[in-house]
């Protein structure tokens, strides 16, 4: 296949040598026949077990379904191992000022992928953290409450830091560490209460059109998982895995490569959806933006994840205060 002629798309500034083209023995279709087929597999497999668990099917060998939800599973990560290795190869090429790394939605659906696997075992816990009722036990609570996050972090040192893709990505930029906590903390509070009123819009919102709100997993986890377990889990890893992926990796990913308006939007939608929580997308959106705002203007990573950890903190202050009956809340 031809390749584009070299020209500013390319990333090619006038007097450079034009870049090499794509590297061919990498292409991306293994990749996504793999993701295809797995899927096909995983999605009979699961289906097929549910139905003769059901009674709505027989079989000599149930075991075989049980197999093949497995054979699926694998292919899917191999295809998305695939695509991921491949986007840090071909693109290898590309100047500094470029992404050089995975498609971004990849990179995400390889961290929600291992973070499902991760938490299969804990079947019972995953029924009381979204029912709000029963115990989990501390393993179980940490798994699922940090394995997305684990998942970001690993991926984003395997696939973008480890293979510079994103060149001249730092911390705190030209910030100290005193102002980054200091913006973080001022905006914090302020993004605090703009979340919680957007919430409480929200809310309304789906009530007027005959939705009952749901709340997100986190508030749930809050009232049933251990303090010692939630609080580190929401306070502290939460807001640096996701803004280390979603402001770090995703806005700048695509701010080179799509312009700052697509990055700003299209990583707070990310970051919204990601969540998984109908009362939460819009709140979660408007945080998203906040966050990609102080960060572009800040430079400074740091500012961002003591910004996202102040909104999480006090959060989780309330939440525990009315757990152990500290704050009540008027009727």
């Amino acid at each position: 296949m031809a390749q584009p002629p070299p020209g500013p798309a390319m990333g090619i500034v006038p007097g450079e040598a034009p870049p090499a083209p794509l590297d061919p023995r990498w292409p991306s279709w293994p990749g996504w026949v793999a993701i295809v087929l797995g899927a096909l597999l995983l999605v009979s497999g699961v289906g097929g077990l549910a139905a003769v668990q059901a009674g709505q099917l027989r079989v000599a060998h149930p075991e075989v379904l049980a197999w093949g939800a497995i054979a699926g599973a694998v292919l899917v990560a191999l295809g998305l191992l695939w695509l991921a290795i491949r986007g840090v190869l071909v693109r290898r090429w590309l100047p500094p000022t470029r992404y050089r790394g995975p498609s971004i939605f990849v990179l995400l659906a390889l961290a929600i992928f291992i973070s499902t696997t991760a938490v299969l075992p804990f079947g019972a816990d995953v029924i009381a953290l979204t029912s709000g009722r029963g115990q989990m036990s501390q393993l179980g609570s940490l798994v699922l409450l940090t394995s997305t996050q684990v998942a970001l972090l690993a991926l984003t040192a395997i696939f973008v830091l480890l293979p510079d893709a994103l060149h001249g990505l730092s911390l705190a930029g030209s910030s100290t560490v005193l102002r980054s906590v200091s913006i973080g903390l001022g905006f914090g509070l302020v993004a605090w209460v703009g979340a919680t009123l957007a919430s409480a819009l929200a809310a309304w919102l789906l009530k007027s059109v005959g939705i009952p709100p749901e709340p997100q997993a986190a508030e749930q986890a809050l009232s049933i998982v251990d303090p010692l377990i939630a609080v580190p889990a929401v306070v502290i890893v939460a807001p640096v895995a996701e803004e280390l992926f979603f402001r770090g990796v995703a806005f700048n990913a695509w701010l080179r490569e799509h312009g700052y308006g697509r990055a700003l939007l299209g990583s707070s939608a990310l970051f919204a959806l990601i969540h998984g929580s109908l009362l939460a997308l819009l709140p979660i959106f408007l945080l998203g933006i906040g966050l990609a705002l102080v960060y572009e203007r800040s430079r400074s990573l740091l500012a961002s994840m003591v910004m996202h950890a102040t909104v999480n903190g006090i959060s989780v202050a309330l939440a525990l205060a009315l757990r152990y009956d500290l704050l009540k809340l008027p009727v």
